[in-house]
């Protein structure tokens, strides 16, 4: 045995102990308040190891997400405003100040522990809270620009709740504000200074009256402004304004510096809710741009819960179907390969709780993904290395050319799936999409993982057996491998009649065609009847989704009629898993009015746990449409470019790209089709999900296609005396056990996971169980095929083109 496998082999086993550490470990260090930067003297020995996560807090924990705790998901767009000089207020310079200012009032106000707070795009900030109880009080905290002025009154007893026209807010408006709600709506009253004078507010009682109020320091600056004011204004009113409207007008009886105090015209006091809002807008400053409520999304724990344990669950079975079927199929090869697989896992899980990554059921689901699909590497080296043997080679030598040779496939179809994933990042990073974010991440995470265990960790136990147990295996490979000790061929006996797949490629041309048209057929029947080839779901067209638990049984007419009473005329009430369960679809609708139906519901339907709400504006529809369109067309042209790049030794290489697209694209149609056929029957909806699914079953044809085009790149110049046709129909027949192999893998854990698990990922997994049935199909039956086609000239025989295809019959 080699001494640098004995340290590779050392290396995997400290690398397996410490991943065993960190994914049964829940480890959390916060730096104590007394320390402004950097970590504690009393800061665990791991905790600066982990320097990429932060100077506050460090930790080695599962981060869930909203799915699965519960929580509010806030999308906040920047409204156009001008700056002191009447200039259009510029976003990059104010959003980072909104997004820490945000993050503050969350944090302290409603005590988040880990809010997620991020700034998407050019103008919008995306705000993630978990385990909120109350959603609607965090809206409405988190968007308020909390614009504090104290404004000069001179001798106008002003009162509380006037509404009154200051020159702040002149300024911030560009010169042009609304008048007609304004108490006194022919004068502008002054603004002495702005909430950014107050260094500090808290909610205080008057020790004399017992009254609740709001107590303020002043900064340096603040200070500096109130002082000089107040000692020129004894006896004068002084209004305290918040978003326009009067709190408090008391006279200035004296000099006032360092602090104050805000009180309520009530005799008693703010109330307890209304102080501790207006101490924490003050508290945590003013928002330097307006911002609207574009979309907003709350989930409760039990729904997410829920599929949670039934996508785990159905992700342990198919991981041992899986498992058992390289062990059956592959022996000791297969042993070894499931030894990788578990080392896989937990290095996936390690990094989840290392990086972080927040776990969310789309993530969790592209991770169980990956498995199925990390068997594809161990299944392309295990058959290159039984050609190998079957060629003559001695177990050693073919198990180093199967590693060799099939690396190029590997990386390739790696490669691919990673553009995927990045395309999904980008869309899901840029729209707000978080669940496309996690599956993305959690994706590129398992292929890059995937192609360190399937070629390092597996060829090193591999030389390890070999140099121990080499000998016996070698002597018995039916027993050991599952290869027959006659088998000298590289090509199996049955290759001919119905396996000469490229000879007959017409056959499968007329039988995609059969596949595809009737799904063409049903597209053109939803358009004719709904407008659209697909039921669009809300992240398309924009609306409210509304899912509501009772504790009785619902009546659907009844809760129909409060929505349609309140102006919701164009809405859709169903139950959903069970009959105390229903699912509310209508437009669009703000805070205010969604605690309105509330009380309606409340009081003539009964009490409700709300399990999902989601509203989505017109505006985020349209460009989440765009951008799906989008995220499609640069998917298919950056695999073009890339397999263009890959095979460019070849002749013709924009001949493989064109050809893997197509293929691509039959796949698309064929899961397009039939997605559409079941929008008509069971009313499914084409969500972000849909998009995240197409996306990936593109990744996984071409991955499988590439695979095909790989091995016929390397016969091309090995069987110079073969015609195009028989290399090509040659190099299918030598992939075809892989190909059938990995799609059957992948589809067990996808087959177990959509037949078992929770109902938030049931469409998902059907798109990708379709996708994937699809991808083996045409990897097969239409790409090479159709590249041979393309080579022979039969396209353009097909157009006309006769003189073309006479040169590329003499080519050949």
């Amino acid at each position: 045995m080699s001494q640098r496998n004995i340290r590779v082999l050392i290396g995997i086993i400290l690398l397996t102990a410490v991943t065993v550490w960190v994914s049964t470990g829940d480890l959390q260090y916060t730096v104590p308040k007394d320390v402004e930067s950097g970590l504690g003297s009393d800061a665990p020995w791991w905790a600066p190891l982990l320097f990429w996560q932060g100077d506050q807090q460090r930790s080695i924990r599962v981060h869930q997400g909203l799915d699965l705790v519960g929580g509010t998901q806030i999308v906040l767009e920047a409204q156009q405003t001008t700056d002191d000089n009447g200039n259009p207020i510029n976003f990059k310079d104010v959003m980072e100040p909104a997004r820490v200012i945000i993050e503050n009032r969350v944090s302290g106000g409603l005590g988040v522990v880990e809010p997620l707070v991020q700034i998407e795009g050019d103008n919008r900030i995306i705000v993630e809270l978990p385990e909120v109880k109350d959603p609607d009080q965090a809206i409405s905290l988190v968007k308020e620009t909390g614009r504090l002025e104290f404004v000069e009154a001179l001798q106008t007893p002003l009162r509380e709740g006037d509404r009154i026209i200051t020159t702040e807010a002149l300024r911030l408006a560009g010169g042009a504000v609304a008048t007609d709600t304004s108490t006194y709506p022919d004068r502008v009253f002054k603004t002495v200074m702005t909430g950014s004078g107050l260094k500090d507010a808290q909610v205080e009682i008057d020790t004399r009256t017992g009254a609740r109020t709001v107590g303020f320091t002043l900064s340096t600056e603040g200070n500096k402004i109130f002082g000089e004011y107040t000692k020129e204004h004894v006896g004068d009113f002084l209004a305290i304004v918040l978003d326009g409207v009067v709190i408090s007008a008391p006279r200035i009886n004296a000099y006032i510096t360092g602090s104050g105090q805000i009180t309520s015209g009530n005799p008693a006091g703010f109330g307890r809710a209304e102080a501790e809002d207006l101490a924490i807008k003050l508290k945590y400053g003013a928002l330097p741009v307006p911002l609207k409520v574009i979309e907003n999304r709350t989930i409760g724990p039990s729904l997410g819960q829920e599929s949670l344990a039934k996508s785990l669950r159905a992700g342990a079975i198919g991981l041992i179907v899986v498992l058992l079927f390289m062990l059956v199929y592959y022996r000791v090869l297969g042993f070894f390969a499931s030894l990788a697989m578990i080392l896989y896992g937990l290095i996936n899980f390690s990094l989840y709780k290392l990086l972080p990554v927040t776990l969310t059921v789309p993530a969790i689901t592209g991770f169980i993904l990956t498995i199925g699909m990390a068997v594809d590497a161990n299944i392309l080296v295990f058959e290159r290395m039984k050609e190998e043997l079957r060629g003559g080679r001695r177990l050693k030598s073919a198990m180093e050319a199967g590693f060799s040779r099939a690396w190029p496939s590997i990386r390739d179809a790696n490669l691919s799936t990673l553009i995927t994933a990045f395309i999904l990042f980008w869309f899901g990073s840029n729209f707000g999409a978080s669940i496309v974010k996690g599956f993305a991440v959690t994706l590129a995470i398992g292929v890059l993982i995937n192609l360190f265990t399937a070629v390092t960790v597996t060829r090193a136990l591999l030389r390890f057996a070999i140099d121990v147990f080499g000998g016996a295996i070698d002597r018995n490979r039916r027993l050991w491998l599952g290869l027959k000790e006659d088998a000298q061929v590289s090509v199996p006996k049955w290759v001919g009649g119905a396996f000469q797949i490229v000879q007959k490629r017409k056959w499968f041309y007329l039988f995609s065609t059969i596949i595809i048209v009737p799904g063409l057929i049903v597209m053109a029947i939803s358009y004719a009847e709904i407008g659209s080839p697909f039921r669009m779901a809300i992240d398309y067209t924009g609306g409210t989704i509304w899912e509501m638990a009772f504790d009785q049984p619902v009546d659907t007419v009844a809760v129909r009629d409060i929505f349609v009473n309140d102006g919701y005329t164009n809405t859709s009430v169903q139950t959903v898993e069970g009959e105390n369960t229903i699912l509310v679809r209508t437009k669009d609708m703000s805070v205010e009015e969604k605690q309105a139906l509330i009380t309606d519901i409340n009081a003539n339907i009964g009490q409700f746990e709300e399990r999902r709400f989601q509203a989505i504006g017109p505006t985020v529809g349209r460009e989440v449409t765009r951008a799906s369109g989008v995220a499609v067309i640069v998917a298919s042209l950056a695999i073009l470019l890339f397999i263009w790049y890959v095979f460019r030794t070849v002749s013709n290489p924009f001949r493989f790209g064109v050809s893997a697209i197509v293929a691509m694209l039959h796949d698309v149609l064929v899961t397009a089709g039939l997605f559409s056929l079941a929008g008509l029957i069971w009313g499914w909806e084409v969500d972000t999900l849909f998009l995240t699914a197409i996306l990936t079953v593109i990744g996984y044809s071409v991955n499988d296609t590439i695979v095909v085009f790989d091995r016929l790149r390397e016969n091309l110049p090995r069987r110079r005396s073969e015609g195009f046709e028989m290399v090509a129909n040659r190099s299918l027949l030598e992939t075809l056990h892989r190909s059938l192999a990995t799609s059957i893998s992948t589809l067990f854990v996808v087959g177990a996971v959509l037949w078992l698990g929770g109902s938030t990922t049931k469409q998902f997994m059907a798109v990708m169980f379709v996708g994937i049935t699809s991808g083996a199909y045409s990897s097969i039956f239409n790409a090479t095929p159709m590249l041979v086609s393309w080579q022979k000239g039969e396209f353009s025989r097909l157009f006309g083109r006769g003189g073309n295809a006479k040169r590329a019959k003499a080519a050949n």
